[in-house]
């Protein structure tokens, strides 16, 4: 610890107005954009049910949701990393990525989210804390999974004291009172569902409740909100994507949310506005961009059945095509449970697969466990990041993400 960390300060603590009473006064303009990225979404979630590659294409976006959230909080693994990862877990062997490892906790958080979504009448803090549970169970530090802080924590300045932080939550105290507060506005209909969706995710990272993992779990939250209203029953657009390549944009829109104004002031709601338009503006592009690769993915299969002939329907090798969009490297055994069939005609369907070029065999991990790559799929992951990475013809900011010192999300 050096001399200025060992230093005394005041600081201030920010504790967030409770969302119960609010009378969300919202500019015409706002609700216009609010409207165009809801009629985006709805638009990506009925063109979505015609396509050839429902199941995949499902997968495919929830993968790039969680990629683009990791990355705003620093951690960054291409595709081929991630896989690799996954299929040496899978087999019980020492994955020794351990950022990659972290990647897959975010992308298994958004599963469970998406299941508490669809499973529960009602959204509890419990599902909350199973949620960031997840998240955190393939992290350097499981312990703090589901777990609400005890203690004062930070964003920014110094991993000893908030005195040069950047920006400081509410005292330990009020966490539970806000987090209740919190759960309360999600299961309500007070706003329309991308507001809701933006409103529950700026208060969440506002109360930042947890030691870490914060950032991922707020974006999870968005989720849930809109499967829960039922906006995007299929397909939520890879919106922590966009925001990851504005980010210090995303920042300074979280802040200017925490507002310095009375509970029910004019400026409150104009504050809470400006947040709005940028998750508005954040959501419509990846709508755009996930009805790109929509058509991108229906040409791929299409290409794939071309090469393999005649398919019997609901046959092993049907399913596999329909599936290996969304996962891109498969182990006979975790395609087998993808596709609902035996290992032997889990193997017939792979093999039929490879003979057609479609498939290649590798060898992964210390005990060169053998995996088939689906190399046009992982080109197409990799498309999808650079392409929403390329601040060309946007009008924010897009800086990359950089994690926070002292903190991290």
């Amino acid at each position: 610890m050096g001399r200025r960390d060992r230093q005394g300060c005041n600081y201030d603590a920010y504790l967030p107005d409770p969302l119960a009473g609010w009378d969300l006064l919202m500019p015409a303009d706002v609700a216009a954009d609010l409207a165009d990225a809801e009629n985006a979404v709805a638009g990506l979630n009925r063109a979505g049910t015609s396509h050839v590659s429902l199941e995949g294409l499902a997968r495919f976006l929830l993968r790039a949701e969680s990629v683009g959230s990791s990355m705003i909080e620093g951690l960054v693994a291409a595709t081929r990393r991630l896989v690799q990862a996954e299929v040496a877990l899978a087999r019980g062997d020492d994955a020794a990525d351990r950022v990659a490892v972290e990647v897959l906790g975010n992308i298994a958080a958004m599963e469970a989210a998406v299941e508490v979504a669809t499973a529960n009448d009602r959204f509890t803090v419990d599902d909350l804390l199973g949620i960031h549970r997840t998240l955190m169970d393939r992290s350097p530090t499981p312990q703090l999974g589901g777990v609400v802080r005890q203690a004062q924590n930070w964003i920014g300045g110094s991993s000893y004291n908030p005195c040069s932080a950047s920006f400081v939550p509410p005292p330990p105290d009020q966490v539970p009172g806000l987090l209740d507060d919190l759960v309360a506005y999600v299961n309500d209909d007070i706003h329309s569902p991308l507001a809701q969706a933006a409103i529950a995710h700026a208060q969440f990272e506002t109360i930042h409740p947890f030691a870490d993992g914060n950032g991922r779990t707020g974006r999870a939250l968005v989720h849930v909100v809109l499967r829960r209203r039922g906006l995007a029953p299929a397909f939520v657009p890879p919106i922590s994507l966009v925001l990851a390549t504005w980010a210090s944009t995303y920042v300074d829109g979280l802040m200017t949310y925490r507002h310095l104004d009375e509970f029910d002031s004019p400026e409150r709601s104009s504050a809470a506005a400006e947040w709005l338009r940028l998750f508005a503006t954040a959501t419509h592009r990846a709508c755009i961009d996930a009805e790109h690769y929509a058509t991108r993915i229906d040409d791929l299969t299409a290409t794939w059945r071309d090469r393999v002939g005649r398919v019997r329907a609901d046959s092993g090798t049907d399913r596999l095509l329909s599936v290996l969009p969304g996962a891109p490297i498969i182990a006979v055994e975790s395609a087998s449970e993808l596709i609902g069939r035996s290992k032997a005609r889990t193997t017939d369907a792979v093999n039929a697969l490879a003979e057609a070029g479609i498939l290649r065999q590798r060898n992964v991990g210390r005990k060169r466990y053998r995996v088939f790559e689906a190399t046009d799929v992982l080109d197409l992951f990799t498309d999808l990041e650079r392409a929403l990475a390329s601040p060309t013809g946007d009008t924010l900011d897009a800086r990359p993400a950089r994690p926070a010192p002292g903190r991290r999300d």
